[in-house]
């Protein structure tokens, strides 16, 4: 699952599993459906909000990929498990302002626009311990690059695989330099003075945590439903930023979806 601040990602959509797959496929596949979540304003805060957006995403043969919560790019997975991939994808960063469109909150006036940017991601992983996946991430923005560097660790463990049923879970840990940390959970001097926040700086390092599950119900070999849900929790010195009201949050994540 990837936990970069972008859109969807904030709303946990990445959690609906309907990206690109590990396994090497011998033909092309494409997937449409509509999904609805609700998931906190912004990490960090106590109020949630809810989301319909439709869904689409498209496996090629030889390797490239097209999905709204990766973006596009390339995956090549070796015979022995180990796996490798690269995407570019917008992420749309924060408003200070409750919108439809971008993450963000009232709670946050003054504190301004945390501007969108073109990232490139990097990922390496494996298959191991039978079907158990672990993969590293790192996201590197291309545009505003102020923003810093993020990156996670991800687990995913299948706990049930039946004719008509998948179930699995996954552990995962972002963490941030020292730019991404202060961009998202910092508070400089002129943000506190227009938003009333206390000023404060934050260290690089682990800043979130997350536990989710997901199941996939299979009604047709094409038709399925992917419902998701977990918990998540700040960590460190981000935990204690003023704009954090809630260290804890929860969110779920419901899909239709289409494949041929």
């Amino acid at each position: 699952m990837r936990k970069r601040l972008s859109y969807l990602s904030c709303l946990c959509f990445p959690l609906l599993g309907l990206t690109y797959s590990s396994m090497a496929h011998a033909e092309n596949f494409y997937t449409f459906g509509l999904g609805t979540g609700v998931a906190p304003r912004y990490l960090g805060s106590k109020d949630y909000r809810g989301l319909i957006a439709p869904v689409f995403s498209a496996e090629f043969s030889n390797g490239f990929f097209i999905s709204p919560f990766e973006g596009a790019g390339y995956k090549k997975t070796f015979a022995n498990g180990i796996f490798v991939s690269t995407a570019l994808d917008y992420d749309f960063g924060r408003s200070d302002s409750n919108r439809a469109d971008l993450p963000g909150s009232n709670y946050l006036k003054g504190m301004g626009r945390i501007p969108g940017s073109l990232m490139m991601s990097f990922q390496v992983g494996a298959t191991v311990f039978g079907d158990t996946t672990i993969s590293v991430t790192l996201d590197q923005p291309l545009t505003h690059t102020t923003r810093g560097v993020s990156g996670h660790l991800d687990v995913t463990k299948p706990v049930l695989h039946t004719a008509k049923n998948d179930i699995s879970i996954t552990g995962s840990l972002h963490a941030g330099s020292g730019r991404y940390t202060q961009t998202f959970f910092g508070v400089t001097e002129a943000q506190s003075a227009s938003s009333g926040f206390r000023s404060y700086s934050v260290k690089a390092g682990i800043d979130n945590a997350m536990v989710s599950a997901a199941w996939t119900y299979s009604v047709t070999p094409k038709w399925s439903v992917r419902t998701s849900g977990g918990v998540s929790r700040i960590l460190g010195s981000s935990a204690d930023s003023p704009i954090v009201q809630k260290k804890s949050a929860y969110f779920a994540t419901t899909a239709v979806t289409y494949r041929y």
